[in-house]
């Protein structure tokens, strides 16, 4: 689903659609993984969400950032190198 999609779904759609994992790049169309994170969190998702963010320093901090917000998503980050 792309990230316009998922801006357009309300609370109910996104619940019954009743993924049990999300994945999307650190910025997703004009939201960031955060914004997701805690939409996910307000239509009740508690699975997996995996965020696809360029090799960094210390990924920790978004994860830090989202378990405060969001402490019922199981947020991973996956880092991706860059592409020669």
């Amino acid at each position: 689903m792309s990230c316009n999609d998922f801006e357009q779904l309300d609370d109910a759609e996104f619940a019954a659609l009743a993924p049990d994992v999300v994945i999307s790049t650190f910025v997703c169309g004009s939201w960031d993984c955060l914004d997701i994170s805690q939409r996910l969190a307000h239509a009740g998702f508690t699975g997996r969400y995996l965020v696809l963010v360029p090799d960094l320093p210390d990924p920790q901090i978004i994860i830090d950032d989202i378990t405060e917000s969001c402490p019922d998503i199981d947020i991973q980050i996956v880092t991706t190198a860059p592409t020669a």
